[in-house]
């Protein structure tokens, strides 16, 4: 079986659940870059950031691999604002994933169900195979290690 990690990261949080789950499970990895320039001064950055994943706005992104190259496809977001990223939201629609089995992963405070269920909506056609959803103060502790094991075990069983 053939699979793909797929996440967005800003501060690298995301980028390392999604590094960590392509190893586990022998995938190839894809960082998507979101070209929209989302840094600056906090609070601010934040605060445009957080108003657009409100908005549901889409973005330019940067990514190389095709997802009809996989037989999986696991896809990675922080949450932001109670919301999915733009850049993974644009993934989610520019993708062709209809028919795919897909996953999904977010770095959050808490919450994280609304998210998978935006990110469900935005795939209906796929077979959502596995969710996971890791409180980022869990990921910059290390102890993220079991929630990933026990996610990346039930999506080898699928």
């Amino acid at each position: 079986m053939k699979i793909l990690v797929a996440c967005y990261s800003r501060t690298g949080t995301t980028k390392a659940v999604g590094e960590a789950i392509a190893r586990e499970l022998g995938a190839d990895f894809e960082h998507i870059i979101d070209l929209k320039r989302r840094t600056g001064l906090p609070p601010f950055r934040f605060l445009i950031a957080g108003r657009d994943a409100m908005r549901k706005r889409t973005t330019n992104i940067k990514f190389e691999k095709s997802a009809e190259d996989y037989d999986l496809i696991v896809i990675g977001t922080p949450v932001w604002a109670g919301n999915i990223t733009p850049a993974v939201r644009t993934y989610l629609n520019i993708q062709k994933l209809e028919g795919k089995r897909v996953a999904f992963f977010c770095t959050d405070g808490g919450g994280h169900e609304k998210v998978f269920a935006e990110m469900r909506a935005l795939v209906p056609k796929s077979a959502v195979v596995g969710t996971l959803g890791i409180p980022t103060n869990e990921v910059k502790a290390g102890a993220q290690s079991e929630k990933m094991k026990s996610f990346t075990e039930s999506l080898k069983k699928n």
